[in-house]
């Protein structure tokens, strides 16, 4: 398979993820557990392959703190996925928070280098703001889905970039 096809089938995986978590976002009360589990399993795969696509296609520009951060959003990602593995210890708000934080500094980093939008990691930094201020703030609900809703914005926004073939290009 060629890397443009690659790419490209890993920029819709990004989108894909970015409307599935941010519908996840209001799917806590929906159906078991195991379906809950099963969603965001769903979830995990696809940010985990349009991560992949969005280093891939701007790993020659981004330089160090870019690996770093897609490197922190694969460890944010494990992380998440391995919240129920020691019992007493809930990983998954340190996985969410590295693997926003990764996000944002590739983000950044592509930004940086011309292939990619400010605004995508300005999303990725208001949700991990929106999560923590709101839970600092509430113990509402609300604030998480917000921040669920604006992740996802974030990662359709890393889609989007990934498919645009001039980023690509460093056009």
């Amino acid at each position: 398979m060629r890397k443009e096809a690659l790419l490209r089938a890993g920029g819709w995986a990004a989108i894909v993820a970015g409307v599935l978590r941010a519908a996840g976002a209001f799917a806590s009360d929906i159906g078991n557990d195991v379906t809950q589990q099963a969603l965001y399993f769903i979830i995990d795969v696809f940010l985990l392959i349009g991560v992949l696509a969005a280093y891939a296609r701007d790993c020659e520009v981004v330089g160090r703190w870019g690996a770093t951060g897609f490197l922190t959003a694969l460890v944010g990602i494990l992380l998440v996925r391995s919240s129920r593995a020691v019992p007493g210890l809930d990983l998954y708000p340190a996985g969410a928070v590295a693997v926003a934080l990764g996000c944002t500094l590739l983000g950044l980093t592509s930004w940086s280098a011309g292939t990619g939008s400010w605004w995508v990691p300005l999303l990725f930094i208001l949700s991990v703001v929106t999560a923590i201020g709101g839970q600092a703030v509430t113990l509402s609900p609300a604030p998480l889905i917000v921040s669920g809703v604006i992740f996802g914005a974030a990662m359709v926004g890393l889609g989007k970039q990934v498919l645009d073939r001039r980023s690509t290009s460093g056009g």
